[in-house]
């Protein structure tokens, strides 16, 4: 999904060579909501406040959007003069609600993966006079953010961080076949107690021994953190790491809930300066 031309070039390349390896169809959208950046309602200012820099973001907005389809159509023709091989495309521009659309498409494709920016994930205009609805918290398909300008295709080095959650071990296993289409990838699983009591410790052998047998194809590695401050913790495993990437649960409530908004996500990519793919704790639970 794309929103804006930052960024276009990288995320088209790294969405075909994804898809590519995973054999998955590719549908390339250009999504603008018009209604929603022309509105002061959503925005919680009156219209006497906007001023000049909600006009001029406005503006770029809708200049962006004009110039969608021929940039577009530019990366496409270099990447298909470069790669002989590509799955089924489709690429379109689209006025609608970004929450709306994405909901229609997973009626079709439930399995759907959504590949956004990290220009994306913050949801939010350059200066934030316009800010969206948080993609990260409202959809139900899991979400990879990509670093911006910067092109990714080869994830055999997984890092998982848990918090013991129950939906991990499905959330796992969907990590390893997502990524393990030709070799199988290293797995790192993650997880952060500062008071590691007998208790914990029995829960978290048996969290290890699900794992373990949810995956029988790679032979997972774990990590216990027990230092006072999780955040912390978990940036300095992953500088210490050579990690592709970092997936993970984000609940609805807890510590995860706050790492994985989307401002947080943002901030969490440019440190990593790799992908970030959240998984969805399911609402019916």
């Amino acid at each position: 999904m794309l929103d804006t031309l930052k960024g276009m070039k990288s995320l088209i390349f790294s969405a075909f060579l994804l898809s590519n390896r995973q054999k998955r169809k590719l549908r390339i959208v250009y999504l603008e909501d018009f209604n929603w950046v022309s509105s002061a309602n959503y925005l919680g200012i009156t219209p006497a406040s906007l001023g000049a820099g909600m006009e001029l973001a406005e503006s770029q907005i809708r200049s962006d959007y004009q110039k969608a389809a021929s940039e577009i159509r530019r990366v496409l023709d270099e990447y298909l003069s470069e790669h002989s091989e590509h799955v089924p495309y489709s690429y379109e521009l689209r006025e609608h609600n970004r929450l709306e659309y994405i909901e229609e498409l997973l009626v079709d494709d439930p399995e759907m993966l959504l590949l956004v920016s990290n220009y994306s994930s913050v949801s939010s205009t350059a200066g934030g006079a316009v800010h969206y609805p948080n993609i990260l918290d409202k959809v139900a398909c899991p979400v990879l953010v990509v670093p911006d300008d910067q092109t990714f295709d080869s994830f055999g080095n997984l890092l998982y961080a848990t918090a013991l959650h129950r939906e991990d071990i499905d959330a796992i296993g969907s990590l390893v076949e997502l990524f393990g289409d030709a070799v199988a990838p290293k797995l790192t699983v993650f997880h952060h107690h500062p008071d590691d009591d007998f208790e914990h410790q029995m829960k978290w052998l048996g969290f290890q021994a699900m794992v373990t047998e949810a995956v029988p194809q790679v032979t997972p590695q774990f990590h216990l953190a027990k230092g006072k401050d999780l955040d912390a913790e978990l940036e300095d495993f992953v500088r210490g790491g050579d990690f592709d990437l970092l997936a993970a649960l984000k609940e609805r409530k807890g510590f995860f809930a706050d790492l994985f908004g989307s401002s947080h996500t943002h901030e969490l990519i440019r440190h990593f300066n790799k992908p970030v793919l959240v998984y969805h704790e399911k609402q019916n639970e």
